[in-house]
């Protein structure tokens, strides 16, 4: 007798994707606990106090910890939905296929730089999101998909569409003029092209990788 095959649901078989969308619900929960900037202050990209209605910004020191927090922070409920779905469709097809480790370390690289960027453009402020890493995760799986079709990662037209499009509304400034607050561009602008400069490296390597095992 024959038995059959059972392949656990896509959530058993991502638990990274689950423990970065875990972190961002956390982040965000935080925000709203009582007293909520003393919480935040701890994770934001440089640390911060606020002495009436001025903010004042501290210097990061040693807490490098500070470079990838800001992630997980999210400031509204439509911010934690629209960056958890995305992170969720696009990082649990990126593990699958490549694994755990590789979505961690697309993870930091994307988010270090995405946070540095914002940093860089904007100076001290408060700011975060998981959507730095939202477009890295479709910069990598754009290009990689376009250089290895097997992978089968490349995004549907429609979502690229969206989202590029959703990237272009947001540099043009339409977002802000319209009341919905501040947008990380320089995140979701250096996220994009960190995944996508990812995807090339990784894409290159599994090919070079393979041609290097078809000599022997």
């Amino acid at each position: 007798m024959s038995e059959m095959l059972t392949v656990p649901p896509a959530w058993q078989r991502a638990p990274a994707t689950l423990a970065l969308l875990g972190l961002s619900i956390l982040g965000f929960l935080l925000v709203y606990l009582p007293f909520p900037f003393s919480w935040v202050s701890y994770l934001t990209f440089t640390p911060f106090e606020i002495r009436g209605e001025m903010i004042r910004f501290g210097e990061m020191g040693g807490q490098y910890w500070r470079l990838l927090t800001p992630a997980f922070l999210h400031f509204g409920w439509l911010h934690i939905v629209f960056n958890g779905l995305w992170l969720w469709e696009l990082g649990h097809r990126v593990e699958l296929l490549l694994g755990s480790r590789m979505l961690l370390a697309l993870f930091l690289l994307v988010a270090l730089l995405s946070n540095g960027a914002q940093y860089l453009f904007s100076g001290p402020a408060i700011f975060g999101g998981m959507s730095g890493v939202v477009y890295g995760l479709l910069g990598f799986s754009w290009v990689a998909g376009r250089l290895r079709p097997a992978w089968a990662l490349e995004p549907p037209r429609p979502i690229m569409l969206l989202m590029v499009g959703w990237l272009v509304v947001c540099l043009l400034g339409i977002v802000e003029t319209l009341g919905f607050g501040a947008i990380a561009n320089a995140a979701h602008l250096g996220g994009l092209l960190a995944g996508a400069l990812l995807g090339l490296a990784v894409a290159w390597l599994a090919g070079a990788g393979r041609r290097g095992r078809s000599r022997l």
